[in-house]
This record gives structure tokens, C-alpha cells and sequence, in this order.
């Protein structure tokens, strides 16, 4: 899903010429979106190929400020199209929407675009808003599918303790921003992952559920599993949120999760490095059932390095698995913001609004912390008026950057 634009009114494409195929450059983006400015840009350091305009750029933020002054649009009207993840990062830290062309590959998981693998064919239901986002995003904030969900997909390899090297099909449903991160009070896939924790979430059943079937529609699964808790959460009786998913669509096909993995160690990743996450995990798991020649879905929430469920697929596969496919409700995002946050404010009390669930349906709305005391009518703000006020909030605006160079 878009973070920062209004898919409805999308008027400038910024054109990363110096990664873009002809296809993008020549595409006809007009016809999609009718009267859309386009900008072609390029590094001051790179050679010009292209013929037609181009603004020369060696600071991105200051390319966006003369975009911005050019097109006279606000940038929840302006996206970028690039296959180069690193200029699509320094976009999203400028509050921009983002379109990688490519794979996006594993080193850049945590620079996650608001769309990746976007072949030229798919690119107007991209600019229609046809395609809207990867699936556990969409769950979260409507509580239901949408035609032309997507699963944002990256290969890796595993090392097997013999040497040998297996592939690895890696699915996710969408970002998620972690606890020292300003997005996460106003994220509802974030906000998810976290109730997740501690109590069955529909949303999440919902993603799963699709995303499996979604798989077995494609190639054979025996067995579908999931990381288990850790003896020390057993011992705790700490709440299984795997064992209490109900996969609907699956159950009907007798595809049920099954307990395959048996943790024997207690460990935190928390604080870790890469090197310190993978010895913590290492020969953490056991298989408590025959796994010899089977294909194998295994489950988890979130994705940061890897290294837990890694250790979980080397195991499977160590034991004789033919193919393990994985599938995280979402991976850690890094991406920080170059614009100063900020949040919905409640009019009447004037307290942060943040995001909350309704306890019985699982839909999320937002409310300040005394939403219920109000003297007057609980003011709340549903989820998608309040994460488009908020892309308003948080707008990129043109500053006064002549005067910014006077001075020094």
C-alpha cells in the first residue's frame, strides 16, 4: 500500500533514468493518468543516455524541492519508478511513494518500497490503483481482502551444516515498524503484529489463510508449520498465537498446522548482532514428526535478520525436507523519516490520537487515550480517513531553499 500518496490523485512520476529500462522511460503514463507531470532525473555523476529533459541532481532532497516548485502538486500527489532500492530509500525518507521495477533483494528487505517486482505490465493497475498492496497491509487496515493483493517475495539460499546450499522462497505480507520506530503508533500492520502477540487477530488468520492457499494453488504442500514457543514460554503457558489460527480456507482441504519443530533453548535476539542472533539460534530446534521428502510451509510473525527462521529451514531441510517455503505476516522496516513526525491530535481534548481495535469486530480506529470519557460523544476517526489525514500531516512542503543558501 501506499505510505505517503493518495492513490486517487496522483499527478507527477519522478523517472529514475539512471536504473530504468526504455520500457519505463518511454511507457505512456498519460493515458493512465491523465495530465501527470513527468520528471526525469538522473546523478550528477552518472553519463545522460536519455534525450529528453532531464534535472541533474547530487542532493536527492533538493531535487524533490525543485520538483516540487516545478509541478506546483503536493507530494502525496507525487510517486517515484526506479530499480535502484537505495534512491527509492533516500524517496521514502523524503515522504514519497515508491515503485521498484526489480526483485527487491534480501540486503534490502528492511527498504521496503510501497511496491516491488513491477513489471511494465503491471504497472497501470499500480497507477490505477488496481494492485493495492501487499496482503497483510490490506488485512490490517480493511479487515478484508481487495482484488489484486500482492505477497512481496525474495529468494535466499540456507547453508546446510554438510555445506550443501538450498533455496529458499521467502513470502511476506507487508512492513513493520518496531518499537524505537515513529511510525509504529500509526501503522496498522504494525499495530496488528503487535496484538498478535497476545491474542487471536483476525486479520492475521485472514493473511495466512490467503497466503497459504495462494501457495498450494501452486505447487504441493504436505505440511504446513510454524516456529514454536520457547520451553520457557511453555513453561509460562504464554499464548500460543500460531496453535490458535484457524485457516479456514485451508481446514476445508485438511491442510491444518501441525506442531513439526521442538525448540530446546531459551534466547532472546533482542540487542543482538547478525553473527551473535545466528550463534544464539544456533541447534535451537528439533522435528518431532517425519519430515523425509516432504514440502513444507513453515509460518512466523516478523522478519528483522532472519536468523531464527533460518535455523528453523536448516533443521527441516538437515532432516530430509524435499522444499520449505516461508511466510512472515511482515519484515522490520529501518527506514526513518528526514520530516519531523506528526500525529493526529483529539479536538476536544487535544491528547495524541493514536491507533486502536475494536474488541469485537478487529477493526482498527483511531482515538486518544480518554476517547471513552469525552463529555460528549466518543470522537474516533476510522483507519482510512486517519491514515490519509496523516499522509497530510506529514506532506513534504518546499522550503525557502535561496534563503538557506544566503545564510551560509
Amino acid at each position: 500500500m501506499w505510505k505517503w500518496t493518495d492513490p486517487k490523485n496522483i499527478k507527477v512520476v519522478i523517472l529514475d533514468t539512471d536504473s530504468l529500462d526504455k520500457d519505463y522511460l518511454l511507457f505512456p503514463y498519460n493515458q493512465y493518468l491523465p495530465n501527470v507531470q513527468l520528471f526525469f532525473v538522473k546523478h550528477i555523476d552518472t553519463p545522460n543516455y536519455y534525450e529528453q529533459e532531464v534535472i541533474t541532481y547530487f542532493d536527492i532532497t533538493v531535487m524533490l524541492q525543485e520538483i516540487l516548485l516545478k509541478s506546483k502538486c503536493n507530494s502525496t500527489s507525487i510517486i517515484s519508478i526506479s530499480n535502484n532500492p537505495i534512491f527509492l530509500k533516500e524517496m521514502m525518507q523524503n515522504h514519497i511513494g515508491t515503485v521498484l521495477t526489480g526483485d527487491l533483494k534480501k540486503d534490502f528487505l528492511k527498504f521496503t518500497p510501497d511496491f516491488t517486482d513491477c513489471i511494465i505490465d503491471l504497472l497501470p493497475s499500480v497507477l490505477q490503483n488496481g494492485t493495492v498492496g501487499y496482503g497483510a497491509e490490506v488485512y490490517a487496515t480493511y479487515g478484508e481482502a481487495r482484488i489484486k493483493m500482492s505477497l512481496l517475495k525474495c529468494k535466499s539460499e540456507i547453508s546446510l551444516n554438510d555445506g550443501t546450499i538450498r533455496e529458499v522462497d521467502f513470502f511476506f505480507g507487508g512492513r513493520y515498524y518496531s518499537d524505537r520506530h515513529q511510525y509504529l503508533f500509526n501503522d496498522p500492520l504494525s499495530h496488528v503484529v503487535l496484538n498478535f502477540k497476545h491474542q487471536y487477530t483476525k486479520a492475521v488468520d485472514l493473511f495466512f489463510d490467503s497466503a497459504i492457499y495462494f501457495i498450494r494453488r501452486r505447487e504441493p504442500v504436505d505440511i504446513l508449520t510454524y516456529i514454536p514457543l520457547k520451553p520457557n514460554d511453555i513453561a509460562t503457558n504464554r499464548f500460543d498465537r500460531f496453535a490458535n489460527l484457524r485457516l479456514e480456507r485451508n481446514s476445508k482441504d485438511q491442510i491444518k498446522l501441525q506442531n513439526v519443530l521442538i525448540c530446546h533453548k531459551d534466547f532472546s535476539q533482542k540487542g543482538n548482532d547478525l553473527f551473535m542472533r545466528k550463534e544464539t539460534v544456533k541447534d535451537a530446534f528439533s522435528v518431532a514428526l517425519d519430515v523425509q521428502g516432504k514440502n513444507i510451509i513453515i509460518i512466523d510473525d516478523v522478519y528483522s535478520t532472519g536468523s531464527t527462521i533460518a535455523e528453523a529451514i536448516r533443521t527441516l531441510y538437515g532432516n530430509g525436507a524435499n522444499k520449505v517455503t516461508a511466510i512472515l505476516l511482515a519484515v522490520n522496516q529501518m527506514t526513518e523519516s528526514f520530516l519531523e513526525y506528526q500525529n493526529l491530535t483529539c479536538p476536544i481534548c487535544g491528547n495524541e490520537m493514536t491507533l486502536r481495535m475494536n474488541n469485537h469486530n478487529g477493526k482498527l480506529f483511531f482515538g486518544c487515550k480518554g476517547y471513552k470519557q469525552h463529555p460528549e460523544t466518543s470522537y474516533t476517526i476510522d483507519v482510512e480517513k486517519g491514515l490519509s489525514l496523516l499522509k497530510d500531516k506529514n506532506k513534504l512542503v518546499v522550503s525557502d531553499i535561496i534563503d538557506l543558501e544566503d545564510e551560509y
